[in-house]
């Protein structure tokens, strides 16, 4: 019975090793290195990805929106004349 159970023990310890010696790769996720954080909301039961990504697209509008107004005061301050 002892060796049976090592054994089995043995081939449980086999079964787990995978045979390729390279690790796993890592899939990082697409989206802004400050909002990674966020996707530990997973561990509160609620969608961290999808919170990330929500925050992720805000902020890009957001980046957006103050480029078009540089833009908008860069243009409108080239058109006024100094004194």
């Amino acid at each position: 019975m002892s060796k049976l159970m090592t054994m089995f023990t043995i081939a449980a310890l086999f079964a787990g090793c995978s045979s390729s010696n390279q690790p796993q790769s890592v899939q990082s996720s697409p989206g802004r290195k400050e909002t990674k954080s966020l996707e530990a909301a997973s561990a509160a039961g609620y969608d961290g990805k999808a919170i990330r990504k929500g925050v992720d697209a805000n902020l890009n509008k957001n980046d957006e929106h103050n480029q078009d107004l540089e833009k908008e005061l860069k243009s409108g301050s080239e058109g006024q004349q100094k004194p």
